[in-house]
């Protein structure tokens, strides 16, 4: 609630304008990783950069079994690349762009925005990396694109926005990175080379990332534009993606517990609320289906529980900027929280292949 009402009473604008222009402008490439599945999102994607008219340098790494060509520069992995550490499928990829981008003399004057092949930064957000970025690396605030294509998954997504807004910003402030994630991070070259992305884990490469830049540099909240994402469009991509996600914080080898415990347990602060908060849900429609009597202090954290779990999803929809999905999230409160509390038992059930990264259906 406290990281709620500081947030609401922030003002980007106003620190964007703080952050001195360079008098050397950074020089700006844009890098997006993807596995082929969605050779159409990521052109437009690459369209809508280019309309920015920015004079960015645009990429695309892709496996080479790939086919597309692409309207911009292709890093194709080559099938018998291996990193050193084991890494596979995305970070695999990522690795050897790294590689390739350092073998040609990318370095210290550059800066890299990654993107996902589903995700997209605005003009503004650019602009700032270009102009006043003077850190190692950063990231910005997330927004719904193609809202409602599945209408409870957009709706949990809002969730997202809301720990954007609320945890994001607050720590990326003070160079202590909670939510990193793959969608807009921007790191200088120099610092990525020097890192890497061979972590030879399950997932939370970006995570690990935005770890690593804090501990010897600085982690930042880009205070200008916004990163748009697509939310899944079924459920079961849905699901597969929130196993995908709890399961990358506690199959990285103890890499993010030893980087920060602090983060660490802060996950497991965070999953725990989402199961009783769920639980919480269920035992109070339990007991007035029944009729059970309730005690005064059980009644009195339920209501502040399923007070806080609305406002939370209700500030992330206030961010993103539409009353309409406002109205419907308040009115499908309830059974959002099931479909999305839910996700934490079926990843605790149906344990992944962790041999493989699961991808959703991108648009």
């Amino acid at each position: 609630m406290y990281l709620m009402i500081i947030s609401l009473f922030g003002n980007d604008i106003r620190e964007a304008e703080k952050d001195p222009m360079l008098e050397k402008p950074n020089n700006v490439i844009v890098v997006i990783t993807t596995n082929g599945m969605a050779t159409d999102v990521v052109e437009k994607i690459i369209s809508n950069i280019k309309g920015y008219e920015l004079g960015l340098e645009i990429f695309v790494i892709k496996e080479h079994r790939d086919t597309f060509s692409y309207s911009c520069r292709e890093i194709t992995v080559p099938k018998d690349y291996v990193c050193p550490n084991g890494s596979r499928n995305k970070m695999r990829a990522m690795q050897y762009g790294n590689e390739w981008l350092r073998t040609e003399g990318y370095g210290r004057e550059t800066y890299i925005c990654h993107l996902d092949d589903d995700s997209m930064v605005d003009k503004p957000y650019l602009e700032y990396v270009i102009n006043h970025m003077a850190v190692e690396g950063g990231q910005g605030c997330i927004r719904l694109r193609e809202f409602g294509r599945h209408l409870f998954s957009s709706l949990s997504d809002i969730v997202r926005i809301a720990n954007c807004e609320a945890w994001c910003r607050h720590y990326n402030k003070g160079n202590r990175p909670q939510f990193v994630h793959g969608e807009g991070i921007v790191v200088r070259a120099d610092v990525e080379q020097e890192i890497g992305w061979d972590y030879g884990t399950y997932g939370a490469e970006d995570l690990i990332m935005g770890l690593e830049i804090s501990k010897k540099y600085t982690f930042c909240h880009i205070p200008a534009g916004n990163i748009y994402i697509a939310p899944p469009t079924t459920a079961k991509d849905f699901y597969k993606q929130r196993r995908r996600w709890f399961w990358s914080i506690f199959k990285n080898d103890g890499k993010v517990r030893r980087l920060s415990l602090r983060t660490y347990l802060f996950y497991i602060y965070m999953y725990l609320v989402g199961v009783t908060g769920l639980i919480g849900l269920i035992m109070l429609s339990t007991y007035i289906l029944m009729d059970i009597h309730i005690t005064p202090m059980i009644l009195l954290v339920t209501i502040l529980n399923i007070a806080g779990f609305t406002s939370y999803y209700q500030f992330g929809a206030l961010y993103n900027g539409s009353r309409k999905y406002s109205l419907i999230l308040f009115l499908f409160q309830i059974p959002v929280a099931f479909y999305d509390g839910f996700t934490i038992l079926y990843s605790l059930v149906t344990r992944p292949n962790f041999q493989t990264f699961e991808t959703i259906k991108k648009v």
